[in-house]
């Protein structure tokens, strides 16, 4: 037991000098997956990390811990730089947002027009690529105070380029599309309680594609309703769940047209590794803690226990 601790002690050492030392953010690793399409399975795969030889739960934690130290260093040294500088503004994007929502957030950073706005969200059209939600890469941004709704969406594109794209393996690419990953990867964002939750989910969602189910996801149908007078996120009600809308994951099988957020790299790396499971659904308690089921009877059951109903 002792030299148990003695080595959490050096971990924990060895991780603050780190965080102390290396720049802001950390270059992320590549992106692989762990998942056959050929053969519609999930292989097993450990996404955490080396320290889990020494403990797995603990692990997970430093991990936490210097991702978000560092985070939060980098995001702090951007406001400094934007207070000692009147014509940059500091934004701070969020993950989960929808692009309008970002559009609404740096527009009101940078007094934008209508114009500014519309440019922002057609950034597609115009740097000739698909559909852009889902690339708006977030994260946190100095800008200057008059940059237009297009070099903005282009900088964020960029970022997603260089911080996703560039990462993405080749043979990554041949089992997993980026666009079916980012699709995945937009769901897991709006759906998970924590990153903790992520992989379940995603394996969660694998088994519904291979078995060919519906997914039946609520943040679709959040997606489908949105719109800037009633919110973008309202709550979900059971008559939502016949929405006319290829974003209605309850009426049709497979996944959404386009990504319905803009997730970070926790959930991409999610949507490409996820946990083997034999759940087909979940549901999370009023604690925000997640439960899965194998089959529909239990999930009943569970939904009754936790919900009431």
């Amino acid at each position: 037991m002792k030299r148990k601790i003695f080595w959490l002690i050096l971990v924990i050492i060895a991780v603050m000098t780190a965080i102390f030392f290396l720049p802001f953010k950390q270059k992320p690793k590549v992106l692989t997956t762990n998942i056959d399409t050929v053969n519609k399975t999930i292989n097993d795969a450990n996404t955490d990390g080396d320290l889990d030889t020494v403990d797995g739960n603990f692990s997970s934690l430093i991990n936490l811990l210097a991702e978000n130290v560092s985070d939060s260093l980098r995001a702090d040294a951007t406001m400094l730089a934007a207070a000692a500088n009147p014509s940059v503004k500091f934004v701070n994007v969020i993950p989960g947002m929808r692009k309008e929502e970002i559009a609404e957030l740096v527009g009101q950073k940078l007094s934008w027009a209508e114009t500014d706005k519309s440019q922002f969200l057609n950034i597609n059209k115009t740097i000739k690529t698909g559909n852009a939600e889902g690339y708006y890469y977030p994260d946190t941004y100095l800008l200057p105070s008059k940059a237009s709704g297009y070099e903005v969406g282009k900088l964020m594109i960029n970022r997603f380029n260089d911080e996703v794209m560039s990462r993405y393996a080749s043979s990554t690419e041949k089992k997993v599309g980026i666009n079916t990953a980012m699709k995945i990867a937009s769901i897991i964002e709006r759906e998970a309680a924590g990153k903790n939750d992520m992989r379940l989910i995603s394996g969660i969602m694998w088994n519904r594609i291979f078995k060919d189910m519906t997914l039946d996801i609520d943040a679709t149908l959040q997606y489908a309703k949105g719109n800037e007078d009633d919110g973008w996120w309202k709550k979900v009600v059971s008559e939502d769940k016949f929405i006319d809308s290829p974003y209605n994951t309850y009426q049709n099988k497979g996944l959404t047209p386009t990504p319905i957020s803009n997730p970070q790299l926790a959930s991409i790396e999610a949507a490409l590794n996820p946990k083997k499971t034999n759940c087909m659904f979940y549901l999370h308690d009023k604690y925000r803690r997640i439960h899965c089921s194998v089959t529909y009877k239990e999930h009943v059951k569970k939904i009754a226990l936790y919900y009431g109903k």
